[in-house]
């Protein structure tokens, strides 16, 4: 039986163009402290807040953890129509977030020299990478949080809401930024803070909405509920291992070319980076925007439409990648000089934009089939399939390449696993049957 291509057409501007947009923005609020840190400090800072990376990734595959996790269970149980089962899950599971967060944001804080240390930062990177650490730390808090309530939100039916909230965190974000780096001139500590705000703003807006305009979705005392948070880090287990294991993947990569090229190289790689980060979340975004409805159609058995509308996400968001990759050709070749210190590292960059760009252009599939099994409640294979992308073929192709190749090596680390992983994974989909997988 084939879909009504208009039916998935009305579903993915819904739901996946939001978050698409919003994962865009998301990382462009991200990429902010990166950007002006390299335009108004200097891009030594760029290269050290790049080698604190995948702490950041190790604090976040947490909060995507209990998103996924919590967000594909809720899903399940509102195609279910078990509505106040629903309600009781998510309340419990906030409450263990806020704690985990809590302890995180402090002893990240409190041990920034040696996490520092740990990630290969020595100089002034390690300087720089420790101040900004202290204080970025305590943004995590209400970051962590904040993931977890777009994903209910998600479930309630307001991808609007989701969307109005990060834009105005954004602009808070860069506005915060200029403030504090260009105009009272606080450097790396005013980068930190500046976080620190909007992202406790996102907080806030986030609970006004579940306490107030929730339609469904309502968060209450919560009440002990070890088989809901059971099922949640089972769900959301992949996730984390994903997010977890690429937070090696970019320490492998960073640990790489620290050692086999002159570290200047980081830098450039560093601020080609800001330009390749878009391309990853708009895959990101096709795809968790669905799942509200992946896991719904899941609940529902609807299989055959389950399996087409992954393929309808990921041919549309091929069409979105390549474009803005496209796009962002002459942006990077002009924009790069203004993160760079050196003039000799601006080709150099713009050559790894072209080649880490066009890899990354490549890793739809790698990057959505992990997140569809999430959605399915299925994380066992999403799990499978992040172990094999990010913790085996990126790491080892990325590491013998810089060793063997040098320079060109960074994009071919990246590019032999996703093409390596595409033509594996279609093999397996085209044979897969849905109805034949528990949940």
């Amino acid at each position: 039986m084939k879909v009504n291509k208009k039916e998935f057409v009305k579903i993915y501007r819904e739901f996946s163009h939001r978050v698409i947009t919003t994962k865009v923005i998301l990382s462009l609020a991200s990429s902010a402290d990166h950007i002006i840190a390299a335009t108004f400090i200097n891009s030594a800072v760029l290269a050290a807040l790049t080698l604190i990376n995948p702490i950041l990734f190790f604090i976040f595959a947490f909060a995507f953890m209990f998103a996924s996790g919590l967000g594909s269970y809720i899903g399940l149980l509102m195609g279910k129509k078990e509505i106040d089962k629903a309600n009781e899950a998510a309340s419990f599971i906030i409450l263990i977030l806020t704690a985990i967060a809590g302890v995180l944001a402090i002893s990240t804080s409190l041990n920034a020299s040696k996490v520092a240390s740990f990630l290969g930062a020595s100089g002034d990177y390690h300087r720089i990478a420790t101040e900004y650490l202290r204080y970025l730390s305590i943004a995590f808090f209400p970051q962590m949080i904040s993931v977890v309530l777009d994903g209910l939100i998600m479930n309630d039916g307001n991808p609007k809401y989701n969307f109005k909230v990060n834009i105005i965190t954004l602009v808070m974000n860069f506005i915060l930024n200029m403030i504090f780096v260009v105009v009272f001139k606080q450097g790396v500590m005013g980068l930190g803070v500046a976080t620190l705000i909007s992202n406790s703003y996102h907080l806030i807006a986030d609970i006004y909405y579940l306490i107030y305009r929730s339609k469904t979705i309502k968060i209450s005392m919560p009440k002990k509920n070890y088989k809901a948070l059971k099922r949640v880090l089972y769900n959301g287990s992949s996730d984390f291992l994903s997010v977890f294991i690429e937070s090696i993947m970019v320490y492998v990569v960073n640990t790489s070319i620290l050692k086999f090229l002159p570290n200047v190289y980081l830098e450039a790689y560093a601020a080609s980076a800001v330009f390749t980060l878009f391309i990853t979340k708009i895959y990101m975004g096709s795809q968790y925007g669905l799942q509200p409805i992946s896991s719904k159609m899941m609940g529902q058995g609807k299989y055959h439409e389950l399996k087409q509308l992954f393929v309808f996400s990921v041919k549309r968001s091929a069409l979105y990648a390549i474009s803005f990759y496209v796009t962002l050709i002459p942006v990077a070749w002009f924009g790069l000089p203004y993160f760079l210190d050196k003039p000799e590292l601006v080709k150099i960059a713009f050559i790894l934009y072209l080649g880490v760009g066009f890899a990354i252009v490549l890793s739809n599939i790698g990057i959505q089939s992990s997140v569809f099994f999430t959605s399915i409640n299925r994380p066992i294979e999403s799990l499978s399939i992040a172990v094999i992308r990010t913790l085996i073929l990126i790491p080892v192709f990325s590491y013998t390449m810089i060793w063997m190749f040098k320079f060109t090596g960074i994009t071919l680390g990246f590019l032999i696993p996703e093409i390596l992983l595409t033509i594996g994974f279609i093999h397996y989909f085209k044979r897969l049957d849905l109805s034949q997988l528990k949940v």
